[in-house]
């Protein structure tokens, strides 16, 4: 299916009918093609679904952000689906049905940030490439997700033909200035203790407002927000100093240049022009620097571009599926 039938076939949900198209189509549909396991990894395992249509043209990787689960993405697995692609993904280490490198159950920590990558390509090889019958791999990857693409594209290079990063945490707006952060982190590290709330962090709340949060579609905010209330699992929420200290080491790592030059695969990045969890400098200079990467800007959104209102996304999936689908 090129990008016109796309468009003219499946158009993307309305806002005004979201929660119904999700519960009496989306769901039913994805529920009749998905598979879920899990995935021994190192401490613990993890958590995956695949979404294999009858036909496939290729399969697509997706590497969710901070905070998130694979039960965020289901609009977005149902485009990918709807287009001919099959999909894998997994709750990283530390979210949803996944395993905790930390007892608190509201909070995100991760011993080495790399843990995140060798877990991905351990689900890659081990889940993926063996069922997946030759078929082209794409990663597509949010927010802290996209932190982890990228280092995954600069370490194992020759694995995804292509790649998005949309919103990639490359760079983080912090409260305090970075080399204090990183300072703190190193001496909190250091002394075992970095397994504590990160200053202006904190345990999940139902009381979170539309307005502070990093949608712009109220109606596709509400969706996850009630099923996250209605899950523990699906409610971490606030960074530990450990997790902070090693997301700044390695959002460095991915946009030094020696790093970035190692990407071959074609890379689309987008970024939200009204984004305040990521640096907009730090994504225009991973783009920069890697020679196969373009960079799209959207407005009208914030940090999850894929929860945007309808009339955004439809911009938005179709520079996505232009990019997959030209040679």
């Amino acid at each position: 299916m090129n990008n016109s039938s796309f468009q003219k076939n499946t158009a993307i949900l309305k806002d005004s009918e979201f929660h119904a198209a999700m519960t009496k189509k989306v769901e039913p549909f994805l529920a009749g093609i998905c598979q879920s396991g899990y995935l021994e990894v190192p401490g613990g395992m993890l958590y995956y679904e695949a979404y294999c249509p009858k036909e496939a043209k290729g399969v697509i990787v997706i590497s969710h952000g901070f905070s998130e689960s694979i039960e965020k993405y289901k609009e977005v697995i149902y485009y990918f689906v709807i287009a001919g692609y099959r999909v894998y993904l997994a709750d990283h280490r530390g979210h949803g049905r996944s395993l905790r490198d930390t007892r608190h159950p509201h909070m995100v920590h991760v011993r080495q940030f790399t843990d995140y990558v060798d877990n991905l390509h351990t689900f890659v090889q081990k889940a993926v490439i063996p069922f997946c019958s030759g078929l082209p791999l794409y990663l597509y990857a949010h927010s802290m997700g996209g932190c982890i693409g990228a280092l995954y594209l600069e370490t194992y290079p020759a694995t995804f033909q292509k790649a998005i990063l949309t919103s990639p945490m490359l760079g983080i707006i912090l409260a305090v200035p970075a080399p204090c952060a990183l300072a703190l982190g190193r001496i909190l590290t250091g002394l075992r203790k970095d397994d504590s709330y990160a200053f202006g962090q904190s345990a999940y709340s139902p009381d979170e407002k539309f307005e502070d949060s990093c949608s712009t579609s109220l109606p596709r905010y509400q969706y996850y927000q009630k099923k996250r209330a209605a899950n523990p699992l699906f409610q971490t929420s606030g960074a530990s100093y450990g997790w902070s200290y090693q997301a700044l080491i390695a959002c460095r790592s991915a946009t030094q240049k020696r790093n970035c030059a190692r990407i071959t695969a074609p890379v689309l990045v987008f970024q939200s022009l009204d984004d305040h969890l990521v640096k907009a400098s730090s994504i225009r200079r991973f783009a920069a620097q890697t020679p196969s990467a373009s960079l799209i800007q959207i407005e009208g959104s914030r940090h999850e571009i894929y929860n945007s209102p309808s009339h955004v996304l439809t911009g938005y999936y179709q520079a996505l599926f232009r990019f997959l689908q030209d040679d």
